[in-house]
């Protein structure tokens, strides 16, 4: 995010090492060795959080992924809404992960995500972090059958030499025949030139199964980050207007979206 990974170190991919956020809760029908199936779907949300970090304001933000075996691959973009939108960049990110099985109920996941900025230079450019960076990340998980299905995962931005580390669980809950919730915890510190800070955000989702191939949900988060955030704004003003890409961030955030998302 020219700025939000320079902050953060990036990942807002959401592979299966992300952390629960305001994701669509994604229908997903079983998958047999060798079947391709493609998800779609798309957020609004009144904040854009990434990493305990308020990047934006109200957002509307888009994905398309495929996967086949375990080879997953996609595409997430994110566009502001009402005044705020003339003075943000675009986001697109594409990423791929491949989850590789071990003994048990420990899976293993790999992924690389390319975040990529529009307004500011060519797709797979970098320009230092403000066209675009890459990042590489691993995680280990536990399988849905484990109680509240922990997982860590770490992340590497190339570009920026920012490391990442990050913790969740989450539980969900069935109710009638089409409706659930979710609820989820994550944690995770930052370290990265210059900058360093912890946050956690908690998560809570009510779903409904709109057909057996598509879902809606309405969510609310609320995260708090620590005092140890020493950004430094003026290393991320646009060259050609000096303004910010990011005002100072409050230590407590609480936002809300809602989504729908299909699967075939």
């Amino acid at each position: 995010m020219n700025i939000k990974n320079t902050i953060l170190g990036a990942s807002c991919a959401k592979i299966a090492l992300t952390s629960l956020a305001f994701t669509s809760l994604m229908v997903t029908s079983p998958a047999h060795a060798g079947d391709v199936n493609w998800s779609l779907g798309t957020d609004l949300v009144s904040e854009y959080v990434f990493r305990g970090v308020s990047l934006g304001t109200e957002s509307v933000q888009p994905f398309v992924e495929v996967s086949a075996g375990n080879f997953t691959a996609g595409a997430w973009f994110s566009t502001q809404v009402g005044a705020s939108s003339d003075l943000s960049a675009d986001e697109v990110d594409l990423y791929a992960g491949y989850s590789v099985p071990l003994d048990g109920p420990i899976t293993v996941d790999l992924g690389a995500t390319y975040y990529h900025y529009p307004q500011t230079g060519a797709l797979f450019a970098t320009d230092g972090g403000a066209a675009g960076t890459y990042e590489f990340s691993i995680g280990l998980g536990l399988s849905d059958d484990t109680p509240l299905s922990p997982s860590v995962a770490a992340y590497y931005d190339v570009t920026l030499e920012a490391f990442t580390l990050e913790g969740a669980v989450g539980h969900s809950v069935g109710f009638g025949e089409k409706q659930g919730a979710d609820f989820g915890l994550t944690v995770g510190l930052v370290d990265g030139d210059g900058f360093s800070y912890q946050w956690a955000t908690a998560s809570a989702a009510l779903s409904h199964s709109i057909t057996d191939d598509a879902s809606i949900y309405i969510g609310a988060n609320f995260t708090l980050n620590s005092d140890d955030n020493t950004l430094d704004l003026k290393k991320f003003a646009d060259p050609i207007s000096g303004t910010a890409f990011l005002s100072a961030t409050d230590d407590t955030l609480l936002w809300f979206g809602t989504g729908i998302s299909t699967s075939f």
